[in-house]
C-alpha cells in the first residue's frame, strides 16, 4: 500500500488545513476536490495508508467513492475518516461502517483538536464511536421560522418576475433542467420562484418537507451535492427520486446576515450531476448574493409599509412633510444603502451606507436635484454618458426599476439599483435600495484565479476544463444533440523554445490558443490541456463539424504547424471514454507526423 494520506475536500482552505494537521503527525498528504478526482489519484498511487473524506462531493459523492475504494484489493489497509454536516448522513454511514471500513465519523464543524486526536486514534487501530446527532434547538428553529415570516417572503401570488428570471438563468449557466429558489418551512418547502418543474409541482410549489433535499442544507447549514440520487443511500427511496423527478440534486443556502438558513438555491437534473467544486463554489456565492437581495427587498417593504394607504387612513392628518420625516428617520437606520425619493424625484434622504457606497456626503443631498444625483452616480462609471441615459429612461417608469451599474469608483464593484414607488401624501415617492452584486474580485477569487486561468494563452486551465467538459456533455445527452470534443498539439513548440527562446514559444503558443478560441466561437470553450496541447469542446457539433473546424485551424492563411484530432462523444460512454479516444487519436496522428518528417 502507498504510505500517503488522501484528502478529499472540495474547500481549498479547509484542505490546506487538514493537509497542515496531516504534515504535523508525519503523513504525506494529497489532495482531491471531488470524488472522481479522488479516484484518478488512488489509481495512480494506489490505495492511501488513510483517507480522510466528506460524504458530500461532486461527481462521485462519499458513500460511492467508499464502496468503489473496497473494491480494490490493496485497500484493505487504508483506514477511513469520513466527515459530515448532515445527520442523516452521518447516521447511514456509521450504519454501513463494516462495508465501508469506516473507523470514524465527524461532524464538518469539528475542531482541529478533534480532528487530529481522531485521525491518531484511526491511526493506532481504535475505531471511534457515533458522535451524537447535533438536535438543531428548537428556538433555534422558531427564529428561522419567525424570520422568514417577518421577511414576508411566502405569499399567494404568482412568482416575482426577477426571481423567476434569476432562477432561468441559474438553469441555463448550470447546464441542467431545474432551477428553484426555495424556502424551507415548519411541514413543507415552497418555492419562491422555480423552472422546469413538471405542471403537479409547479402549480402546487411546494412538496413536504419530508421529501425536500433542501431541508438536509438547512439542516446542515452547508451546502449539498448529490451527484446520483438513485443509488445514493440516503436519497434513492425519496419518492421525488423514485418518480424520476430528480436524478441529481445541488443546493447552496440562503443565509442572512444573522445566520439563519431560509432555504436553498438549487439546481436538479434528471440525470447525474456533473457539475464541479467551481460549479458548486459559484452555487454558493450566487446563494450568498441572493439571501442578501431577499434581505434588502424586505427593509425596503418594511420602509415603504411606513406609507402604505393603510398607515395614511390610521392617520388621515398625516402631511406630506411629516410622512416623509417618519421614513427619513428609517432610512437612516437601515445598514444597507437607501436613498429616499420625494414626490416630484427629490432626493429627500440617504443613509451613511449610500454615502459610502457612492462616495457622497450626505449633507450634499438635500440640495441636489434628481438629475444632479443620476449625473453623479453615472460619474462614477466608464461610460457617464450611457449610464446617464439609462437611468433617465428607467427613472421615468411609473412601476419603478432595476438596473445594473458597474461602478469604477470610489472603488470598482457592481450594484443592483432597485426602485420601488409608493403612494403618500401629495403623491408617489420612492425607495431606492442598492445591493452589491459582485464586481471586484475578492481576495479569494484572486488566490483562486491561478487555478481557474491559465497565465499564458487566458484560457481555462485543465481542471477547470474537465469540469466544463463533463457539464457541456451532460447538457447535450440531455437535449439529444452531439458534442465535439477537438484536441490541438503545438509539435514543434520544443525546437521554437530551442532555436528562438521561450518569448517566441510563448507568443506560439498564445496565437494558437487565441485561433482556436475564434474558431470555438461562444457556444464552446478552450481549454490549455497540458504544455502545448489545447482542447476545445464544440457542443451540437457532431462529427463532420468538429472535423471541419480542424481542417480551418490547421489549413487556414498563416495556420500554425500543430497536429490535432476530432472526436465526437459516442452515446452515454463515459467523459474520460472519449478524452481517452481522443488522446490515443492525437498520439496517432503525432506519430504520423513524424513519420512525414522523417521520410
Amino acid at each position: 500500500m502507498a504510505s500517503y494520506a488522501l484528502i478529499t475536500e472540495p474547500d481549498p482552505a479547509r484542505a490546506a488545513g487538514l493537509l497542515s494537521l496531516l504534515a504535523a503527525e508525519g503523513l504525506e498528504g494529497a489532495t482531491a476536490r471531488d470524488g472522481a478526482e479522488a479516484q484518478e489519484v488512488v489509481r495512480q498511487r494506489g490505495a492511501p495508508t488513510l483517507l480522510v473524506t466528506d460524504l458530500v462531493l461532486p461527481r462521485v459523492d462519499g458513500f460511492a467513492l467508499l464502496s468503489w475504494l473496497r473494491e480494490r484489493p490493496d485497500s484493505t489497509g487504508t483506514r477511513v475518516v469520513v466527515v459530515t454536516a448532515f445527520d442523516e448522513l452521518r447516521v447511514r454511514a456509521w450504519q454501513l461502517k463494516d462495508v465501508l471500513g469506516i473507523e470514524a465519523l465527524l461532524s464538518r464543524r469539528a475542531s482541529p483538536e478533534l480532528v487530529r486526536d481522531t485521525v491518531r486514534r484511526v491511526l493506532a487501530g481504535q475505531r471511534a464511536t457515533l458522535p451524537a446527532p447535533a438536535e438543531p434547538a428548537p428556538e433555534h428553529e422558531h427564529q428561522r421560522l419567525a424570520r422568514i415570516d417577518a421577511m414576508r417572503l411566502v405569499d399567494e401570488g404568482p412568482p416575482e418576475a426577477e426571481l423567476q428570471e434569476l432562477v432561468s438563468e441559474v438553469a441555463q449557466a448550470f447546464g441542467v433542467p431545474v432551477a428553484l429558489l426555495s424556502l424551507v418551512l415548519g411541514d413543507r418547502q415552497w418555492f419562491k420562484a422555480h423552472v422546469g418543474l413538471p405542471p403537479s409541482l409547479a402549480k402546487a410549489r411546494q412538496t413536504p418537507r419530508d421529501w425536500s433535499f433542501c431541508h438536509h442544507v438547512v439542516q446542515g447549514h452547508e451546502s449539498l451535492v448529490v451527484p446520483d440520487a438513485a443509488r445514493h443511500p440516503v436519497f434513492r427511496d425519496n419518492p421525488l427520486v423514485r418518480d424520476g423527478i430528480v436524478g441529481s440534486y445541488a443546493g447552496a443556502p440562503l443565509v442572512t446576515s444573522a445566520g439563519e438558513v431560509l432555504g436553498s438555491l438549487c439546481v436538479i437534473d434528471t440525470r447525474p450531476l456533473v457539475l464541479g467544486a467551481e460549479d458548486l463554489a459559484a452555487l454558493r456565492e450566487l446563494a450568498r448574493r441572493v439571501a442578501g437581495d431577499l434581505e434588502q427587498r424586505a427593509r425596503a417593504r418594511q420602509v415603504a409599509r411606513l406609507a402604505l394607504p393603510d398607515a395614511v387612513r390610521a392617520e388621515p392628518s398625516l402631511t406630506e412633510a411629516a410622512a416623509l420625516a417618519v421614513l427619513a428617520d428609517a432610512v437612516r437606520a437601515l445598514e444597507a444603502p437607501v436613498l429616499l425619493v420625494a414626490p416630484g424625484r427629490r432626493p429627500h434622504a440617504g443613509n451613511a451606507a449610500l454615502a459610502d457606497v457612492l462616495g457622497l456626503p450626505l449633507e450634499r443631498l438635500s440640495g441636489l436635484t434628481f438629475e444632479a444625483f443620476c449625473q453623479h452616480v453615472a460619474g462614477l462609471t466608464a461610460d457617464p454618458a450611457l449610464t446617464l441615459r439609462q437611468l433617465d429612461l428607467a427613472s421615468e417608469s411609473s412601476r419603478g426599476f432595476r438596473l445594473t451599474l458597474a461602478l469604477e469608483r470610489p472603488r470598482p464593484r457592481r450594484l443592483r439599483w432597485v426602485a420601488r414607488p409608493f403612494p403618500v401624501p401629495g403623491g408617489v415617492a420612492q425607495m431606492l435600495t442598492l445591493s452589491d452584486v459582485g464586481g471586484a474580485p475578492s481576495a479569494r477569487d484572486e488566490r483562486e484565479r491561478p487555478s481557474r486561468v491559465d497565465a499564458l494563452t487566458g484560457l481555462d486551465t485543465r481542471r477547470v476544463g474537465e469540469e466544463r467538459l463533463l457539464r457541456e456533455i451532460g447538457r447535450c445527452r440531455r437535449d439529444g444533440v452531439p458534442c465535439g470534443v477537438l484536441l490541438v498539439d503545438w509539435v514543434e513548440l520544443g525546437r521554437l523554445n530551442a532555436e528562438r527562446g521561450f518569448d517566441a514559444g510563448d507568443a506560439a503558443l498564445r496565437d494558437v490558443a487565441r485561433r482556436l478560441a475564434d474558431l470555438v466561437g461562444t457556444a464552446g470553450f478552450a481549454v490549455r490541456w497540458e504544455g502545448g496541447t489545447l482542447l476545445a469542446v464544440l457542443p451540437g457539433v457532431d462529427a463532420a463539424g468538429t472535423e471541419a473546424v480542424r481542417h480551418r485551424l490547421q489549413d487556414g492563411p498563416g495556420a500554425p504547424e500543430v497536429v490535432s484530432a476530432a472526436v465526437e462523444v459516442e452515446g452515454e460512454e463515459d467523459p474520460r471514454g472519449t478524452l481517452a479516444r481522443a488522446q490515443a487519436a492525437l498520439a496517432r496522428a503525432k506519430a504520423a507526423h513524424r513519420a512525414t518528417r522523417l521520410g
